[in-house]
């Protein structure tokens, strides 16, 4: 009796995590569960929330932004934060205006960088942890329990457009990132 593809991976997952994750989330191999978030316009000078983060902690192994339509207007940053405390994930310094389709963001793991940007799909290495640090590439970025990983732009005017890809380690059963 042959399974279906869909049951199959339900399958796999249950049995790799001890819970089943939310439908929108995909086995992303060793980099943990992969959550997207479809493409939208960026927040101006306001927070907007990307993923919910439910019943437990996380270990973010990566988050990343692609250009989807180009940043237009006056002078704009990009910086991301989990909502508790609330805790920046990164500088904010990142400018983001005119960058191309296609160029991807990516979190290094240490708080005082800035944003890695790739232009129009170049590769950038995420996951750099200290810039002497020996262990380039290393997971996790982050450690964070209940609540959502925002993002914000600043912009003087007009509007881009981003999506986002949130990969994660569940370390608590039960675990929802949606």
């Amino acid at each position: 009796m042959a399974i279906g593809e869909a049951k199959l991976n339900a399958i796999l997952q249950l049995l790799g995590t001890g819970s089943v994750p939310s439908a929108s989330t995909r086995f992303a191999g060793g980099i943990g569960y992969r959550v997207n978030r479809d493409a939208a316009a960026d927040p101006q000078n306001v927070w907007q929330s990307l993923f919910t983060i439910a019943g437990g902690l996380i270990a973010i192994t990566g988050l990343i932004g692609v250009r989807t339509v180009i940043q237009a207007g006056g002078a704009s940053t990009m910086q991301f934060r989990h909502s508790v405390g609330p805790t920046v994930l990164d500088a904010g310094t990142l400018a983001v205006t005119a960058q191309d389709v296609g160029t991807i963001y990516v979190l290094t793991g240490d708080t005082t960088d800035p944003i890695v940007a790739g232009a129009a799909g170049v590769a950038v290495m995420g996951g750099k942890l200290v810039a002497t640090s020996t262990t380039y590439g290393s997971v996790p970025l982050f450690i964070v329990g209940a609540g959502t990983i925002d993002v914000t732009m600043t912009a003087a005017a007009g509007t881009g457009s981003t999506r986002y890809i949130l990969t994660y380690i569940p370390l608590d059963d039960g675990v929802t990132v949606v």
